[in-house]
């Protein structure tokens, strides 16, 4: 909590068994990140919101058509959020999709007189987030797991990225259909591993203020910048105690176009897949 809470500036919704429920402070949901007191890092599941409450069901049974093996998550299990189902991809990742969440209730004293703003600004932490943004989750058959999530899953490609060889070294898929909601990055590992949570903050000078407030807090900050892919401007932060990795992004750009293709990069369009400053963060943690 000292990291996620106090530095980042995570919301606490509540607490229960162990777990902490949080979100960010513009979020309209119960919550969107979890904390589990366990042994040893890892990351327990990562989930998608469907647009319809009959889609849980559907997907359910999409799922078991294609061989992949269901488990249903009843509601309330998860405190704040209905009926779900989880199962894994071929190498590991952890998924679950649901509908239902609860609606914010933040405590008198941090609730804002705005109606369309969840918490009043923080004065303790002025770099807090405003909402969840992306995932990215490391994988040794990208190409595959990438066709997975659009035929299966329903995701649309963005941007992709190849080697000289003509190996797929990345590729950046929307769940919403305007944005980037999880980038899938080739590892050499035999099972999935994962990388970082991003949430969004409001502008690029946000960025500078949270790389100020971690070196402030002695936490390790792996990076700040703007990546060639997405545009998106970042700064990266590290949990000193577990290795988890929060992104702050700008979001980089959105898509409108209903007809969008996706682009194609190749290993020698740039020198760098960093267009300004640069990411020092190869560690991940498993499922």
């Amino acid at each position: 909590m000292t990291f996620f809470h106090d530095a980042i500036g995570l919301e606490e919704v509540t607490r229960e068994g162990g777990t902490v429920y949080l979100r960010a402070a513009d979020e309209f949901e119960h919550h969107s990140l979890t904390l589990t007191e366990t042994d040893s890092a890892g990351v327990d599941h990562i989930g998608w919101q469907t647009r319809k409450p009959e889609q849980v069901a559907e997907y359910a049974d999409l799922l078991t058509d294609h061989g992949v093996d269901i488990t249903w998550v009843d509601d309330g299990e998860e405190l704040g959020q209905g009926d779900a189902i989880r199962f894994q991809t071929e190498n590991g990742h952890q998924f679950e999709i649901y509908y239902e969440m609860e609606k914010p209730d933040p405590p008198e004293e941090r609730r804002s007189r705005l109606k369309n703003r969840v918490y009043t600004p923080t004065k303790t932490n002025p770099i807090a987030p405003q909402h969840i943004d992306h995932v990215q989750i490391w994988e040794p058959d990208i190409v595959e797991l990438s066709e997975w999530l659009q035929d299966v899953l329903g995701l649309e490609v963005i941007e992709y990225y190849n080697l000289e060889d003509g190996s797929r070294w990345g590729t950046w898929l929307s769940a919403s259909g305007f944005k980037i909601d999880v980038a899938v990055i080739h590892d050499d590992a035999e099972t999935a591993t994962f990388n970082h949570t991003a949430y969004t903050v409001d502008n690029s000078n946000d960025l500078f203020d949270a790389y100020d407030a971690m070196k402030e807090r002695e936490i390790p900050v792996d990076g700040l910048g703007q990546h060639s892919i997405s545009r998106g401007k970042f700064c990266y932060a590290r949990d000193p105690l577990t290795g988890h990795r929060i992104e702050f992004s700008d979001s980089g750009y959105f898509v409108l176009d209903p007809d969008w293709e996706p682009i194609a990069w190749n290993e020698t369009d740039l020198e760098d897949r960093q267009w300004m400053g640069g990411f020092d963060g190869l560690e991940t943690v498993d499922y």
